[in-house]
């Protein structure tokens, strides 16, 4: 079967013919349908990630929608290595999988798997969004940030402010519902955090961040008293330099977030909400799907932040 891999880290996937993995134990096979490609098997791939790359040589890809044994349709993350979901046929845990809802398509749902719920769970299961409340979105212009921007509004946000880098981006985010957008270049910290705090009209109540770095700095100096920041991503940089005394002057909380520590009946629920939100025209997300001949162009392009979900086909 077809099948990327990766054969060096920090090099780009190629394409090779493998033999298909066969049932084990209580894992089944799923033929792939859709692969969704995120920033984070860009960082599983350069053998520098915080929790660890696997062994070479390994086919990257840690979500998808395919088929099961039994002929149900569903979104499934976290394949048995060494083989992932940029690949015809994976392993999963059928146990794990998620069943796609009537009336949603996968070129669809593939969008609130890793990325989808990376916003939604930030807003809502870690960042205990409460109605009303403004929220600040850094990284906007990702299909992470476009769909907390969404989602905050539909979560009961009062208030949503989308900070990106490109002028695209921040255009994007006031057609899908945001009530300021802003850039993140500006010559200091102290210059962005009054950006900001002019923006979210005092400071925000929740951050959703998936920058890091200055942008970071910038929403936890300008952040409203009792703020919390939910840390999603790092697109920006791995480092930011943060005053301890607002920190604590601010009662302010600094909240780590990934998917995969949230119960699965909370993901299942937070991607089953995204769907039927979805389906009555309530959320949008571009979605581009590449061949899975062509990975390495897709990967190249997620590379660049391409602001829209990029997903293979078999």
């Amino acid at each position: 079967m077809k099948a990327a891999r990766i054969t060096a880290y920090g090099a780009p996937p190629e394409l090779v013919e493998i033999d298909p993995p066969e049932t084990q134990g209580d894992w089944v096979p799923v033929e792939v349908e859709l692969a969704g490609i995120n920033p984070v098997d860009i960082a599983i791939a350069s053998g520098t990630f915080d929790a660890g790359s696997p062994p070479l040589p390994y086919t990257p890809g840690l979500e998808g929608i395919g088929t099961t044994p039994d002929g149900r349709t569903v979104w499934f993350d976290v394949p048995v290595p060494p083989v992932g979901s940029f690949s015809e046929r994976c392993l999963i845990d059928p146990s794990r999988a998620i069943e796609l809802p009537a009336g949603v398509e996968p070129v669809e749902a593939i969008a609130f798997g890793v990325a989808g719920m990376a916003a939604w769970l930030a807003l809502e299961w870690r960042g205990a969004l409460k109605q009303g409340e403004t929220v600040l979105i850094l990284g906007a212009g990702g299909s992470v940030g476009q769909i907390a921007v969404q989602a905050a509004k539909l979560l009961g946000a009062g208030r949503v402010v989308a900070a990106t880098r490109s002028e695209r981006g921040r255009e994007r985010a006031l057609v899908l519902g945001a009530d300021r957008s802003v850039g993140t270049d500006a010559d200091s910290v102290a210059d962005l955090a009054e950006l900001f705090r002019e923006a979210t009209e005092g400071g925000a109540n929740l951050v959703i961040d998936g920058l890091w770095g200055p942008p970071a700095e910038a929403a936890l100096t300008s952040i409203a008293f009792g703020g919390r920041l939910v840390q999603v991503g790092n697109s920006t940089g791995k480092q930011a330099e943060l005053s301890a005394g607002p920190l604590r002057g601010g009662q302010v909380s600094i909240l780590g977030h990934r998917n995969f520590f949230a119960p699965r009946e909370v993901q299942a629920d937070a991607f089953r909400r995204m769907c039927a939100h979805a389906a009555a025209g309530r959320l949008d997300i571009e979605v581009e799907v590449h061949p899975l001949d062509r990975v390495a162009e897709a990967w190249k392009l997620q590379q660049q932040s391409p602001g829209r979900k990029l997903a293979l086909a078999p």
